[in-house]
């Protein structure tokens, strides 16, 4: 009995271990919106892929990107509006494996309609 409650112990601890490993693949992004106002049409782009979303004003959006089959890539935020069009770097530069996360804060809005953005990363290589 005690080699099976052992067993048992064994392999709910592998798969626990598995799956928080699993949690930590790719990239974690999280975008805060500062303004008083929506900001809409902010799009995710990634190797092989985009995400499209908005924000309303005060809020944040979690994002999960988890591209595959690339060789060397970029994670970038695009806005635009009747003003202006506006490409944010939040990972220049990422590989097959690499994985991170990242708080963008859009703090306000330029004269000509650009965002005032601030990017933090924390990526790690493999």
């Amino acid at each position: 009995m005690r080699k099976i409650v052992a067993a048992a112990f064994i392999l709910f601890t592998l798969a626990i271990m598995v799956l928080s490993h699993k949690s930590d693949e790719g990239f974690r992004i999280t975008v805060h919106n500062q303004l008083e106002e929506d900001i809409s049409q902010l799009v995710l782009v990634f190797p092989n892929g985009t995400q499209t979303f908005g924000l309303k004003a005060h809020s944040e959006q979690k994002l999960h990107v988890l591209p595959q089959n690339f060789g060397e890539g970029s994670i970038t935020l695009r806005y635009e509006d009747e003003l202006t069009k506006q490409e944010i770097t939040i990972f220049g530069y990422i590989e097959n494996n690499y994985r991170g996360k990242a708080d963008v804060t859009i703090d306000s809005i330029a004269d000509n309609g650009a965002l005032q953005v601030k990017v933090k990363t924390d990526n790690q290589l493999y």
